[in-house]
């Protein structure tokens, strides 16, 4: 038995030295991602909170969007059927570009986020499985609450190993917009710098933190999910 994580989410942080931030530079960042339709973003916008790259949603819940702040770039696409390989694309380039341009030569630290939906195969009810497989302190006790559990989910944290530079925080809770599924995340958090030169490495790190929730964090689920 194997679930087919259906991933609606990424994210990422790549964290660099802060900077006073020029929108004139991130406006050329801009202008050179806009002749990569692929990877290109619709609007330009400077706000309090940073510099804002953004193409306009084509459904409810979609963004896509590239945010500079005075030390980190953020990556988002949400709802918007991206796969691992278009995110990581988009990673690699939408970095590489715009450290060149902003003079950045290494960023410090990386944090990816996946959030994926499974469907277990023997409860048809994502709050039943949590509430009697992974989350389970007998039906006497639920009871005492006196009112319907309408969601509900656990977080777990990894530390890095010795030797080693990720550690992950993984959830799971039920989704509300389809009671039958459960809803993934796994953040994965590496230390240590990587070059500008070297911005396909980011690639290999969405890569680990993506395979952490559709290999461990699945699998644990699957031994629990039996009739």
């Amino acid at each position: 038995m194997t679930y087919d994580p259906r991933t609606i989410a990424f994210a990422a942080e790549i964290l660099y030295p802060p900077q006073q931030l020029r929108a004139d530079l991130v406006q050329s960042v801009h202008n050179a991602l806009w002749r990569q339709p692929a990877i290109g973003y619709q609007n330009f916008q400077v706000a309090p909170d940073g510099i804002h790259l953004s193409n306009l949603p084509q459904g409810p819940g979609q963004v896509s969007l590239a945010t500079f702040t005075w030390d980190r770039l953020i990556l988002r696409e949400e709802l918007r059927g991206t796969s691992v390989d278009d995110f990581a694309t988009r990673i690699v380039n939408v970095t590489a570009t715009a450290f060149q341009t902003l003079g950045i030569t290494t960023s410090l630290v990386q944090q990816f986020v996946v959030r994926s939906l499974i469907a277990p195969r023997n409860f048809r009810d994502g709050r039943e499985f949590l509430s009697r497989r992974l989350i389970a302190p007998g039906t006497e006790a639920w009871q005492s609450f006196d009112r319907p559990l309408q969601s509900l989910g656990i977080r777990l944290v990894f530390p890095a190993q010795p030797g080693g530079r990720e550690s992950f925080q993984a959830r799971v809770e039920t989704w509300p917009q389809d009671p039958r599924s459960l809803w993934l995340e796994n953040t994965g958090s590496f230390t240590g710098p990587v070059a500008t030169s070297d911005a396909p490495a980011l690639a290999n790190l969405l890569d680990t933190t993506y395979r952490f929730l559709t290999g461990p964090l699945c699998s644990f689920l699957q031994t629990l999910d039996t009739p």
